[in-house]
């Protein structure tokens, strides 16, 4: 009877084992292949006037640090530009934000929200570049190896710089915008990474992201890319993330995107009825408040889609951040 008993017993161990092996393995079915996604850094310096911006003198106007290479790659081969401006003997104590950009690069919306942060949350700032290094000023066909993929490993890096710098991992926040939303979102999304990610980053601010999901209904891969590494899965959050969407965004629709999957799954979503992409543009200059309703046209050769401001959605996605990081800060507190 022990014997049998025993029997039994080595038998369940053996099934729970199995089911837990087998749970590992689909959790970690989604790998970003490192190698794939660290294309060269080739360039230590950023441009002086990005698709003719200027971004240094307000930058330097609102006490903000100028771009520098000074994060180590993913991979530990060269350094990522950025722009690190800390609370100078507070790092610790205050909140942390790292900012990635969309597929234009580095921008003046980029520079008005560090501006903005700073003001609202006493934020350390890092405004994070993953296409000067390289040798490239824009990913306007997004579905490459310049995508998401890449962007996380380049978020992580500069998780683990503000982290040698005194920040504390625990306040640690991240906010992008279309490809930089679109980061966001695979980040947090679980795969092979996601542990590190959970230990550098407490979540994210996701906006109007682009949000293809291969594996969904929605027909061929984005720009005939038949590789699922160039637009990976979204969703199953490991942590806590909230995403800004709009209505009338001809850039990232959401009718490319299975919403069941990658946004039922955040802590909140907000989509704005007639919002179109970049809904937040600073279209009164960098630090100062937007001229509502002030429309323009994106640089993307393949789409010139439209940039309306709203401050109205402005206000409520910004509310609903100072919201967010308060109140995952106050967890840990």
């Amino acid at each position: 009877m022990i014997r049998r008993f025993f029997k039994a017993v080595s038998r369940l161990a053996a099934v729970i084992a199995i089911g837990v092996a087998s749970i590992t393995s689909h959790a970690n079915d989604d790998v970003i292949p490192v190698e794939k996604f660290q294309p060269a850094i080739i360039v230590q310096f950023a441009p002086e006037k990005p698709n003719g911006w200027e971004l240094e003198r307000p930058m330097a106007a609102y006490g903000m640090n100028l771009f520098a290479a000074n994060v180590p790659a993913y991979n530990g081969k060269g350094k990522l530009i950025s722009s690190w401006t800390p609370q100078q003997g507070r790092v610790f104590e205050q909140p942390t934000v790292i900012i990635v950009h969309g597929g234009h690069g580095i921008s003046p919306a980029n520079v008005d929200v560090a501006v903005w942060l700073r003001k609202e949350l006493k934020a350390n700032i890092l405004i994070l570049d993953s296409y000067w290094s390289r040798g490239k000023s824009e990913n306007w066909l997004a579905w490459t190896e310049y995508g998401a993929n890449m962007r996380v490993l380049d978020l992580i890096a500069a998780a683990r710089f503000t982290q040698s710098q005194g920040a504390d991992p625990k306040k640690t926040f991240v906010i992008g915008g279309s490809q930089g939303g679109w980061t966001v979102l695979r980040a947090f999304s679980n795969h092979n990474l996601s542990s590190e990610v959970k230990s550098l980053l407490v979540g994210g601010a996701s906006l109007y992201p682009n949000c293809y999901v291969k594996e969904s209904i929605f027909g061929r891969s984005p720009s005939g890319t038949t590789d699922k590494q160039f637009a990976p899965p979204l969703g199953n959050y490991v942590a806590p993330v909230i995403a800004f969407t709009g209505t009338n965004d001809s850039a990232t629709p959401l009718s490319q995107c299975n919403v069941e999957k990658v946004f039922k799954g955040v802590e909140k979503w907000t989509n704005f009825e007639g919002a179109t992409h970049s809904w937040d543009s600073p279209s009164g200059g960098i630090g100062r408040p937007g001229v509502d309703g002030s429309c323009s046209n994106a640089l993307n050769k393949y789409n010139q889609f439209p940039v309306c401001r709203n401050n109205k959605y402005t206000e409520i996605m910004r509310s609903d951040i100072l919201a967010f990081v308060e109140r995952h800060i106050s967890k840990v507190q």
